[in-house]
């Protein structure tokens, strides 16, 4: 098993970048955010709109400090029936539960959409982390979108952390931790081999997985 950590470019929006194009004091586009201030129906689409024009997304840990609640580690996973990556997400709930933080689990189905879905609404709701357990998907469009979200949670204090698949291309702010599942299927084969089994049947899964 291997960990790594890259880093990449963390030049997104801030709360000051979204005053400024929206024509407001900074203590407005807070007010907007945090929900917790009575603020103008016009003031409001305002704010709303240059969010979404600049993707901005607030800092998750900015936002614990500043008393706006408890972090949250989201665990996201194919299927939550899988023994394997169920204990790993076990680890990762009483982990957080160590620290005082909430866990979240989502499920994807094997679905890259889904997945991807998910990753942008838990970066959204401004979640302390996305943990992503299980095979990737191995296409130019997942991996490319899949680098943004990173990016994106980095920029907001928050961080993506790949379990069981191997690193995204590039210099993408993310943690790794990588199993050697070429070597297994290596033992596995050679075991069976060494044992005189010559006709062995293999179920990969998912075709466009790394883990198939």
């Amino acid at each position: 098993m291997s960990q790594r950590k890259a880093s990449g470019d963390v030049g997104r929006a801030t709360i000051r970048d979204v005053a400024e194009r929206a024509g407001v004091s900074v203590a407005s586009v807070s007010r907007v955010l945090s929900g917790n201030y009575p603020v103008s129906e016009d003031l409001r689409r305002k704010v709303m709109k240059v969010v979404r024009d600049l993707d901005y997304v607030t800092n998750a840990h900015a936002r614990s400090l500043a008393g706006g609640g408890t972090p949250t580690v989201a665990i996201l996973i194919n299927n939550i029936t899988g023994a394997a990556f169920a204990h790993v997400a076990k680890g990762v709930e009483g982990a957080a539960t160590l620290r005082g933080w909430l866990s979240l689990v989502g499920t994807t189905g094997d679905d890259p959409e889904r997945e991807l879905a998910l990753v942008n609404l838990m970066r959204q709701q401004g979640v302390a982390a996305v943990v992503l357990l299980g095979g990737a998907y191995d296409y130019d469009e997942y991996q490319l979108r899949m680098a943004r979200f990173a990016r994106s949670l980095d920029a907001a204090g928050s961080h993506l952390v790949l379990v069981g698949r191997p690193p995204l291309e590039g210099a993408v702010p993310a943690t790794t931790v990588d199993y050697d599942n070429e070597g297994g299927a290596y033992a596995m084969a050679s075991h069976l081999l060494s044992a005189g089994h010559r006709k062995v049947l293999v179920l990969p899964g998912h075709a466009e997985l790394t883990t198939a």
